[in-house]
């Protein structure tokens, strides 16, 4: 390791460093700038591989016209439709049909409510195919939608709507978030190194380190992971967060050094030194915890786990390499106007802010532990308002047209209209015929098709649900209808479709949180007894990390309902915040403890706790702020579903970094003493 410090270090040496990683991001710029191409945006790619409505998806791709969505504009006059309107919708569906839509199966349909109030025109679209080709179909229908007398309300929704919204948001998703996180560091190191030069460098970096993961994640998705939008945001997000709060570590060590050694590459060599076992076992820690991922049976989070736990280790990487190269290029003159001059006397002083709270909490830390374990069982009620009733049609911050529509459709149609049914039959007529009269026998039903559709022995049947099929009612029916479909005989048959697949999305997500929970509990409690060489310090911050996250997400289930107004969150909430909270909070833990280890052996337990808190506070609540930041960015997004990401993540991390890692462990760690370091030596060191 010392070989590789000198070379990173060398003074001409860091000028190849710096060449090298330049290189290296030409070699992969190609690749990093296919990263957009790669990713899936559509319903495959959030469900399950083993879910069954994937399997009919697989299934109803064989038939003529493949996987179909659901077109529909829905029209409505208050008053009773015109014969004007009625002509209107006549004219729109003879368009349609005399020039179709790239990708429509079949002819346009135009039906007329008997309530007199409400049209639709019903197109069927192939599924498959490119986001351009959705999105230019969705344009065409807006234009019908737009083109209506005076008066009459005209919507698009149905699966086309729904795609092609859901399109929209994901095309400018890895643009938003780059840039605005980018905004949020900028600024962030500005006001922490209170520098016009310094902040640069930790960007430069991180920047680096960004382009590596894109290109990176390119070759993941082409391995066969299903990478989507929202999985490559997170990724953005965690790379550029972890790559900061790594950046932070550094500098401070560094800058605590250049007041011992006169010389800049010395300097950097001891804060490598003393950096590197912290910054390394966190972000093995972390990508432990994001590769634990890969056990999940949904496709975006399993493809969540690689790409993210890489994108921190490229970010690792790019903090303990380029970074010091570009340190030492720069030189002290990197401070400017705060720089840190050499003192052949300087030594450790407990003062300022962080000594007074030490100091504090020290008096008296079993007061100290239970105030703050009182607070946290507060905000852990918060749970109470837990509820799943977050779904497609209430996914977006603000209401979207394929919302209007579907409460549009409601008012006069069965609202399943909108997300049918689909049921796959592989069988004889025999088996259609008798698949089709069960689902004519669900109470749940509106109608069926007539007209299913076949080819080498699959055919696709259609229904329509009495219910929003994005509704609790209308996912509570698949099991029941799947139970009845299993007693048609000499037949395999599939139930897919929009309530199908959030029931399977559910379902899996259920399973996702009662094995990868545990399971990244203990590798990353396996991971701190390897570190910090001590069982009962370990298990102490641990405990810490779960009381942190159950209070987070309380806090933030109550301000999800009590003042942004969700109807409820996604049932894979819990293990994305879990899995960011456990990972980055045991981040910050690391550094504390790390550091603790460190002097304890110079000064013993008591004092060492005291001096770790001193040199580490300021950077871990620097370093929570700025990852609070990066995950904020999140809250900024239309869809709901990131918003409480970013939300309860930031929250957590800040309450993490403020207050747990600031108060909580320190007056655990001076309550229990030396033991805190059984079963190693450092027990006798009090």
């Amino acid at each position: 390791m010392k070989s590789v410090f000198d070379f990173v270090t060398g003074r001409r040496t860091k000028y190849l460093v710096f060449l090298f990683w330049i290189l290296l991001l030409a070699a992969t710029a190609s690749k990093a700038a296919d990263f957009e191409k790669v990713q899936i945006n559509t319903s495959e790619s959030f469900l399950p591989g083993s879910a069954e409505s994937l399997k009919a998806i697989e299934l109803e791709q064989t038939l003529p016209g493949g996987e179909q969505l659901p077109g529909l504009v829905v029209f409505q006059r208050d008053s009773g439709l015109t014969d004007e309107d009625r002509a209107a919708v006549e004219q729109a569906a003879e368009e349609l049909n005399a020039d179709p839509l790239d990708g429509q199966v079949g002819k346009a349909i135009p039906t007329f409510a008997d309530d007199g109030n409400t049209a639709t025109l019903y197109v069927a679209y192939e599924a498959t195919g490119e986001d351009e080709r959705l999105t230019t179909a969705k344009e065409r229908l807006d234009v019908i939608a737009d083109r209506t007398p005076e008066g009459l309300v005209a919507y698009v929704t149905g699966g086309i709507g729904y795609a092609a919204d859901a399109t929209e948001v994901f095309d400018s998703l890895n643009t938003t978030l780059l840039l605005g996180t980018a905004l949020v560091v900028i600024t962030l190191l500005l006001l922490i190194y209170r520098s016009p030069i310094l902040w640069i460098i930790p960007l430069l970096s991180v920047l680096f380190a960004e382009g590596l993961t894109r290109a990176a994640g390119t070759l993941i998705a082409e391995a066969g992971a299903v990478v989507n939008g929202q999985s490559a945001g997170i990724m953005t997000v965690m790379v550029f967060g972890v790559g900061t709060d790594y950046a932070l570590l550094l500098v401070s060590r560094y800058r605590e050094e250049l007041r011992r050694y006169e010389d800049t590459h010395e300097a950097m060599r001891a804060a490598l030194h003393a950096s590197v076992p912290a910054i390394v076992a966190s972000a093995a820690t972390v990508a432990s915890a994001l590769f634990v991922l890969l056990l999940a049976d949904s496709n975006s989070t399993q493809a969540l786990g690689p790409i993210a736990a890489v994108g921190v280790l490229i970010a690792m990487f790019s903090m303990l390499a380029l970074l010091p190269a570009l340190m030492l290029i720069v030189g002290r003159f990197a401070f400017w106007p705060f720089v840190p001059r050499y003192r052949s006397d300087h030594e450790f002083a407990a003062r300022g802010f962080w000594a007074k709270l030490g100091q504090r909490v020290r008096t008296n830390p079993r007061r100290t532990w239970l105030a703050m374990i009182l607070l946290m069982g507060v905000l852990a009620l918060g749970w109470t308002e837990y509820s799943e009733g977050l779904n497609e049609n209430n996914a977006y911050v603000a209401e979207v047209d394929s919302v209007r529509g579907e409460e549009l459709l409601k008012k006069s149609l069965p609202p399943g209209a909108t997300g049918p049914t689909i049921v796959i039959v592989k069988g004889d007529e025999g088996a259609v015929a008798a698949a089709t009269q069960t689902l004519r026998s669900d109470p749940q039903v509106a109608f069926v098709d007539d007209n299913p559709i076949s080819a080498n022995g699959v055919s696709r049947i259609q229904a329509t649900l009495k219910t929003d099929p994005f509704a609790a009612e209308a996912r509570a029916s698949i099991p029941r209808l799947r139970a009845s479909l299993d007693q048609v005989e000499n037949a395999e048959i599939y139930v897919g479709g929009q309530s199908a697949e959030a029931y399977d999305q559910r379902k899996t997500a259920k399973r996702d949180n009662q094995l990868i929970i545990p399971v990244a509990l203990v590798l990353v409690l396996l991971i701190l007894i390897a570190l910090l060489r001590a069982v009962t310090l370990p298990l102490v911050l641990m405990a810490t990390v779960i009381a942190s996250f159950f209070a987070s997400l309380g806090a933030s289930l109550w301000v999800f309902a009590n003042v942004f107004g969700f109807p409820g969150i996604d049932p894979g909430l819990p293990l994305f915040v879990f899995i960011f909270l456990v990972a980055l909070g045991v981040d910050y833990n690391i550094f504390l403890m790390a550091r603790a280890r460190e002097e304890t052996l110079k000064v013993g337990s008591d004092e060492g706790m005291m001096r770790a808190l001193v040199a580490t506070g300021g950077v871990i609540t620097s370093a929570g702020i700025v990852l609070a930041g990066t995950f904020s960015i999140l809250a900024t997004l239309p869809l709901v579903f990131m918003v409480e990401i970013g939300f309860a993540v930031a929250f957590g991390i800040l309450f993490d970094a403020l207050l747990v890692r600031s108060v909580l462990v320190p007056a655990l760690v001076w309550d229990v003493g030396a033991r805190v370091w059984w079963p190693s030596a450092l027990t006798k060191r009090s």
